[in-house]
Protein backbone atom coordinates (compact mmCIF):
# COMPACT_ATOMS: atom_id res chain seq x y z
CA UNK A 1 0.00 0.00 0.00
CA UNK A 2 1.31 3.69 -1.13
CA UNK A 3 1.23 6.36 1.34
CA UNK A 4 2.07 10.06 1.67
CA UNK A 5 4.94 11.02 4.09
CA UNK A 6 3.43 14.24 6.92
CA UNK A 7 5.84 17.01 5.84
CA UNK A 8 5.05 19.01 8.71
CA UNK A 9 3.80 18.28 12.46
CA UNK A 10 0.00 18.80 12.74
CA UNK A 11 -2.56 18.05 15.75
CA UNK A 12 -4.34 15.05 13.48
CA UNK A 13 -0.69 13.69 13.41
CA UNK A 14 -0.19 13.89 16.86
CA UNK A 15 -3.70 12.32 18.03
CA UNK A 16 -2.51 9.54 15.21
CA UNK A 17 0.61 8.90 16.85
CA UNK A 18 -1.24 8.68 20.13
CA UNK A 19 -2.96 5.63 18.64
CA UNK A 20 -0.14 4.27 17.77
CA UNK A 21 1.19 4.67 21.44
CA UNK A 22 -2.12 3.36 22.57
CA UNK A 23 -2.58 0.60 19.89
CA UNK A 24 -0.08 0.37 17.33
CA UNK A 25 3.37 -1.77 17.00
CA UNK A 26 5.92 -1.92 13.84
CA UNK A 27 8.73 -3.51 13.24
CA UNK A 28 10.46 -5.21 10.01
CA UNK A 29 10.10 -8.29 8.99
CA UNK A 30 10.99 -11.24 6.23
CA UNK A 31 8.46 -10.87 3.48
CA UNK A 32 9.33 -13.04 0.33
CA UNK A 33 13.04 -13.28 1.62
CA UNK A 34 13.30 -9.18 2.39
CA UNK A 35 12.96 -7.85 5.38
CA UNK A 36 9.91 -5.01 4.97
CA UNK A 37 8.10 -2.45 7.18
CA UNK A 38 4.67 -3.72 8.92
CA UNK A 39 2.84 -1.29 10.90
CA UNK A 40 -0.82 -2.59 12.70
CA UNK A 41 -3.29 -0.88 14.74
CA UNK A 42 -5.70 -2.86 16.74
CA UNK A 43 -8.28 -2.33 19.29
CA UNK A 44 -11.19 -4.17 21.29
CA UNK A 45 -13.53 -6.19 18.26
CA UNK A 46 -16.58 -4.65 20.31
CA UNK A 47 -15.67 -1.78 22.08
CA UNK A 48 -13.72 0.31 19.05
CA UNK A 49 -15.04 -0.55 16.32
CA UNK A 50 -16.98 2.11 15.93
CA UNK A 51 -13.99 4.20 17.02
CA UNK A 52 -11.52 2.88 14.08
CA UNK A 53 -14.35 3.13 11.30
CA UNK A 54 -15.74 6.81 11.95
CA UNK A 55 -12.60 8.71 13.21
CA UNK A 56 -9.66 6.40 12.48
CA UNK A 57 -9.88 5.09 9.10
CA UNK A 58 -10.47 9.19 7.45
CA UNK A 59 -8.03 10.70 9.68
CA UNK A 60 -5.65 8.05 8.69
CA UNK A 61 -6.70 8.78 5.46
CA UNK A 62 -6.33 12.30 5.57
CA UNK A 63 -2.84 12.19 7.07
CA UNK A 64 -1.25 9.38 4.72
CA UNK A 65 -3.29 9.47 1.80
CA UNK A 66 -4.52 6.05 1.70
CA UNK A 67 -7.59 3.74 2.26
CA UNK A 68 -7.72 1.31 5.23
CA UNK A 69 -9.11 -2.30 5.28
CA UNK A 70 -10.23 -2.79 8.24
CA UNK A 71 -11.75 -6.32 9.57
CA UNK A 72 -12.23 -8.16 12.78
CA UNK A 73 -10.00 -10.94 13.83
CA UNK A 74 -12.64 -13.32 16.07
CA UNK A 75 -9.80 -15.39 17.14
CA UNK A 76 -7.91 -12.34 19.15
CA UNK A 77 -10.97 -10.43 19.89
CA UNK A 78 -9.67 -7.32 17.57
CA UNK A 79 -10.61 -5.17 15.42
CA UNK A 80 -7.99 -3.08 13.36
CA UNK A 81 -5.94 -3.28 9.93
CA UNK A 82 -2.02 -3.97 9.31
CA UNK A 83 -0.17 -1.92 6.27
CA UNK A 84 2.91 -3.46 4.90
CA UNK A 85 5.24 -0.55 4.22
CA UNK A 86 8.70 0.59 4.73
CA UNK A 87 8.22 4.80 4.03
CA UNK A 88 5.63 4.39 6.80
CA UNK A 89 7.78 2.47 9.67
CA UNK A 90 11.01 4.67 9.13
CA UNK A 91 8.59 7.72 9.17
CA UNK A 92 7.70 6.21 12.71
CA UNK A 93 10.48 5.49 14.03
CA UNK A 94 11.91 8.50 12.66
CA UNK A 95 9.88 11.08 15.10
CA UNK A 96 10.87 8.54 17.81
CA UNK A 97 8.60 5.63 17.92
CA UNK A 98 9.98 2.18 18.83
CA UNK A 99 10.31 -1.17 16.65
CA UNK A 100 9.08 -4.45 18.33
CA UNK A 101 8.37 -4.17 21.83
CA UNK A 102 6.92 -1.07 22.96
CA UNK A 103 7.90 -1.39 27.04
CA UNK A 104 10.32 2.00 26.86
CA UNK A 105 7.41 3.86 24.17
CA UNK A 106 7.24 7.40 25.19
CA UNK A 107 5.64 10.80 23.52
CA UNK A 108 8.01 11.90 21.05
CA UNK A 109 9.14 15.71 22.52
CA UNK A 110 8.01 17.21 18.99
CA UNK A 111 4.54 16.56 20.07
CA UNK A 112 4.96 17.93 23.85
CA UNK A 113 5.77 21.72 22.45
CA UNK A 114 2.27 23.26 22.14
CA UNK A 115 -0.69 22.60 24.62
CA UNK A 116 -2.13 22.12 21.12
CA UNK A 117 -0.50 18.97 20.13
CA UNK A 118 -0.21 17.50 23.77
CA UNK A 119 -3.77 17.47 23.91
CA UNK A 120 -3.93 15.78 20.73
CA UNK A 121 -1.38 13.25 21.96
CA UNK A 122 -3.34 12.47 25.01
CA UNK A 123 -6.37 12.18 22.88
CA UNK A 124 -5.29 9.79 20.82
CA UNK A 125 -3.36 7.37 23.91
CA UNK A 126 -6.64 7.70 25.87
CA UNK A 127 -8.78 6.97 22.89
CA UNK A 128 -7.24 3.83 22.13
CA UNK A 129 -5.51 2.95 25.69
CA UNK A 130 -7.90 4.98 28.14
CA UNK A 131 -11.49 3.67 30.34
CA UNK A 132 -13.75 5.21 32.22
CA UNK A 133 -14.79 4.06 35.16
CA UNK A 134 -18.11 5.33 37.72
CA UNK A 135 -18.10 4.08 40.95
CA UNK A 136 -20.88 4.07 43.21
CA UNK A 137 -20.02 6.20 46.38
CA UNK A 138 -22.39 7.61 49.10
CA UNK A 139 -25.24 7.06 46.33
CA UNK A 140 -23.79 9.18 43.67
CA UNK A 141 -21.02 8.10 41.21
CA UNK A 142 -17.40 8.84 41.44
CA UNK A 143 -15.76 9.32 37.95
CA UNK A 144 -12.20 7.99 37.54
CA UNK A 145 -10.13 7.93 34.42
CA UNK A 146 -7.15 5.40 33.60
CA UNK A 147 -4.42 5.12 31.21
CA UNK A 148 -2.31 1.60 31.72
CA UNK A 149 1.40 1.26 30.66
CA UNK A 150 4.46 -1.15 31.00
CA UNK A 151 6.74 2.40 30.19
CA UNK A 152 7.77 3.91 33.00
CA UNK A 153 8.41 6.83 30.78
CA UNK A 154 5.25 6.86 29.34
CA UNK A 155 3.58 6.94 32.48
CA UNK A 156 5.95 9.71 34.00
CA UNK A 157 5.40 11.84 30.81
CA UNK A 158 1.63 11.62 31.21
CA UNK A 159 1.56 12.44 34.49
CA UNK A 160 4.11 15.46 34.12
CA UNK A 161 1.90 16.62 30.80
CA UNK A 162 -1.89 16.68 32.40
CA UNK A 163 -0.44 18.66 35.23
CA UNK A 164 1.07 21.28 32.72
CA UNK A 165 -2.72 21.05 30.83
CA UNK A 166 -4.37 21.77 34.61
CA UNK A 167 -5.36 18.13 35.21
CA UNK A 168 -4.12 16.46 38.56
CA UNK A 169 -3.02 12.89 37.68
CA UNK A 170 -1.35 10.17 40.10
CA UNK A 171 0.01 7.40 39.17
CA UNK A 172 0.87 3.70 40.73
CA UNK A 173 2.50 0.60 39.71
CA UNK A 174 0.90 -2.93 39.84
CA UNK A 175 2.69 -6.04 39.34
CA UNK A 176 1.01 -8.91 37.69
CA UNK A 177 1.65 -12.34 38.71
CA UNK A 178 0.39 -15.46 36.61
CA UNK A 179 1.87 -18.82 35.75
CA UNK A 180 2.86 -17.10 31.96
CA UNK A 181 3.84 -13.55 32.52
CA UNK A 182 5.11 -11.23 35.32
CA UNK A 183 4.97 -7.53 34.01
CA UNK A 184 4.54 -4.03 35.95
CA UNK A 185 2.29 -2.18 35.02
CA UNK A 186 1.87 1.67 35.56
CA UNK A 187 -1.08 3.34 36.01
CA UNK A 188 -2.28 6.77 35.42
CA UNK A 189 -5.44 8.22 37.12
CA UNK A 190 -7.52 11.36 37.42
CA UNK A 191 -10.16 11.33 39.71
CA UNK A 192 -13.64 13.22 40.38
CA UNK A 193 -16.05 14.98 39.24
CA UNK A 194 -14.06 18.41 38.74
CA UNK A 195 -11.27 16.79 36.88
CA UNK A 196 -13.85 14.54 34.72
CA UNK A 197 -15.35 17.41 33.22
CA UNK A 198 -12.32 19.58 32.85
CA UNK A 199 -10.75 16.23 31.21
CA UNK A 200 -13.53 16.02 28.67
CA UNK A 201 -13.07 19.81 28.24
CA UNK A 202 -9.90 19.76 27.21
CA UNK A 203 -8.75 16.37 26.13
CA UNK A 204 -12.27 15.99 24.26
CA UNK A 205 -11.93 12.41 23.73
CA UNK A 206 -14.03 11.11 20.20
CA UNK A 207 -13.89 7.42 20.83
CA UNK A 208 -17.55 6.76 21.61
CA UNK A 209 -17.75 4.47 24.40
CA UNK A 210 -15.69 7.50 26.33
CA UNK A 211 -18.49 10.06 25.22
CA UNK A 212 -21.13 7.27 26.61
CA UNK A 213 -19.73 7.01 29.72
CA UNK A 214 -19.58 11.01 30.22
CA UNK A 215 -23.12 10.67 28.81
CA UNK A 216 -24.07 8.21 31.49
CA UNK A 217 -22.55 10.23 34.12
CA UNK A 218 -24.10 13.53 33.13
CA UNK A 219 -27.85 11.79 32.99
CA UNK A 220 -26.73 10.41 36.75
CA UNK A 221 -26.32 14.08 38.18
CA UNK A 222 -29.90 15.16 36.52
CA UNK A 223 -31.91 13.09 39.05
Amino acid sequence: MKVKIPKSITVNLAEETGWHIGDGSMNFYKNQGKLKGTYQLRGHIEDDRDHYLSRIKPLFKEIYGCDLSLRAMPSTRVFGFQIWNDELVNFKHKIGLPLGKKTDVFIPSIFLESNQLKKAVIRGIFDTDGGIYLEKKNKKLYPRMEIRTISLKLAEQLVQTFGELGLRATMYSELFNSEFNRQRTHVISIRGEEMFHLFIKEIQPENKKHLLKYASFLNSKSF
